[in-house]
């Protein structure tokens, strides 16, 4: 379920509110704009650029506060944060991943080993994305496929039972240590 993110939507809202001031100074005070930019002639476009651009910033940060101020809640009240995702190159078998993480709480070592090996195949080709919620004990594994521009789930995404819950996070910066020694 998704819903409005309080701090998310302060930052919009007070970046729209520093726009709005700045084009309302330059409104307000025309001349004193123009001359701080070098005047008339030596910089228009600067000019130009200072009247149209604080009401542009105004208007996109109004609009970024509705649509990028949400989060995502699962049905218990928690959040759902990506604690890991991950990069791979094509052929990868990122499959054998998946199976190790969905008994990741009962087997820790095939889970960390596994997310160590994923971090070393390091690519573009295929994601490798956890979602979890600390205070629901939800957690959904997905692989994805880039292709170019566009993400394609690559297969069915895997939602853990609260039983199997594990700390995603913990286990990817055991991982990333395993990787470097």
């Amino acid at each position: 379920m998704s819903e409005r993110s309080p701090r998310k939507t302060v930052f919009w809202l007070a970046s729209a509110v520093a726009a709005g001031l700045v084009a309302l100074l330059v409104y307000l005070n025309p001349t004193a704009t123009v001359e701080l930019l070098g005047g008339r002639v030596r910089s228009g476009q600067a000019v130009a650029g200072a009247f149209v651009l604080p009401p542009l910033a105004f208007v996109a940060c109004i609009v970024l506060t509705f649509l990028v101020a949400r989060r995502w809640r699962v049905r218990g009240g928690g959040v759902l944060k990506n604690p890991v995702i991950l990069g791979v190159r094509a052929g990868f078998p990122l499959e054998n991943v998946l199976t190790a993480l969905e008994v990741g709480s009962a087997r820790r070592g095939p889970a960390i080993e596994g997310l160590a090996a994923a971090r070393l195949a390091n690519g573009d080709d295929r994601l490798l994305t956890i979602w979890s919620s600390e205070r629901d004990l939800v957690m959904v594994i997905a692989i994805l496929r880039v292709d170019g521009n566009a993400v394609w789930i690559d297969s069915e995404p895997v939602m853990l039972a609260p039983d199997s819950y594990f700390d995603a996070e913990a286990y990817d910066r055991e991982a990333r240590r395993l990787r470097d020694h």
